[in-house]
């Protein structure tokens, strides 16, 4: 056995000392406890004990680096200002590895779709929404069968410019993980001119998954932000010049095309009528609706979605969870007409 002697002049004898002495041996030495009994002298139960108390004093502290720690107080404070039905927000804890940065949308989309895997049950329709979120959540690793599920694309697809993020794509890929039907929308998100958007939903593909999505149990959405980090901007759908004016209409954010403002009125816009997707008052009617974003230039989306009824449910991160809390607290209070509205 190693030198048992301490600086401090303790001894064995001491009863602290004797303490951290076999936890060291236990935890740091990886000794087994009968190891550590037949070198002291003692029974294994007293080994035992004393591993109990040395962790009851405080002399040994475990902790576990868990991925998808979250953060209940922030969880709270979100649902009571924003009558959320529920929030999962991503702890800065749960990244304080170097480099884990990069792995905050990552590990928001696993943390989504491990609360979807237990909220959806069998039978349910499913819409889905596109962007690079929701292709974290469709791919978090934890969404397998749901028996009789139906997949639904609730927006129209946006190309090739970014064919990884697309909703066929998706939920093509969320119909593999739950082994269930998927119905896709044969279309763009935005066409040329009112004229064309009619023609296509005279189509009875597109009208019939549209029609599922307007019956879906469950959305799960990404949450936009007006600047050209947006899928739609991305996929050259917008311009400079239209995110300054759809920002000039005190737009904050978009759902599946539904622009709103801060404090949750829908702003109208000639684009929507150029928009294949499900509308607002469609999505409203969704029982569950899982809005997914991270950091801290979606926290006013977020506040501006919640408060729209587009979504009732949010999984976020840390940043733009207090982000959030900090911008509701230091606003006046807001004349929010369509907080109103029901967000169930």
């Amino acid at each position: 056995m190693q030198d048992r002697r301490q600086p401090s002049g303790r001894t064995i004898g001491d009863e602290s000392f004797q303490l951290a002495e076999v936890a060291w041996l236990y935890y740091g030495q990886e000794w087994t406890q009968e190891q550590i009994a037949q070198e002291t002298g003692l029974s294994r139960p007293t080994i035992s004990r004393m591993l109990r108390e040395a962790r009851d004093r405080g002399i040994v502290e475990i902790r576990v680096h868990y991925p998808y720690q979250t953060d209940g107080d922030l969880e709270q404070a979100l649902r009571s200002r924003l009558g959320l039905r529920d929030c999962r927000v991503l702890s800065a804890a749960a990244i304080e590895e170097p480099g884990a940065g990069r792995e905050i949308p990552v590990r928001v989309g696993a943390l989504a779709a491990r609360f979807l895997q237990k909220q959806i049950p069998d039978e349910s329709v499913i819409g889905l929404g596109w962007g690079s979120m929701v292709y974290n959540v469709v791919h978090g690793g934890y969404l397998t069968n749901k028996r009789g599920a139906t997949v639904a694309q609730i927006q129209g697809s946006i190309g090739g410019a970014t064919p990884d993020i697309d909703g066929a794509g998706l939920a093509s890929t969320l119909g593999r993980e739950l082994g269930s039907r998927v119905h896709t929308l044969s279309a763009p998100m935005v066409v040329s001119d009112i004229s064309v958007r009619s023609g296509l939903l005279r189509d009875q593909h597109i009208r019939h998954t549209l029609e599922l999505g307007k019956r879906a149990d469950a959305l799960i959405v990404g949450i936009g932000a007006v600047s050209p980090q947006s899928g739609l901007y991305r996929a050259g759908y917008l311009n400079d010049a239209d995110l300054e004016f759809i920002r000039g209409q005190r737009a904050v954010g978009d759902v599946c095309g539904s622009y709103f403002a801060r404090d949750g009125s829908l702003c109208p816009l000639e684009l929507n009528d150029r928009t294949i997707a499900l509308d607002a008052d469609a999505i409203r009617r969704a029982p569950l609706r899982v809005g997914v974003s991270c950091g801290i230039d979606k926290a006013l989306p977020n506040i501006g979605a919640a408060r729209s009824g587009l979504i009732n449910a949010l999984i976020t991160d840390e940043v733009a969870a207090a982000a959030m809390v900090q911008a509701i607290d230091s606003e006046p209070a807001l004349a929010t007409g369509s907080a109103s509205q029901e967000r169930g």
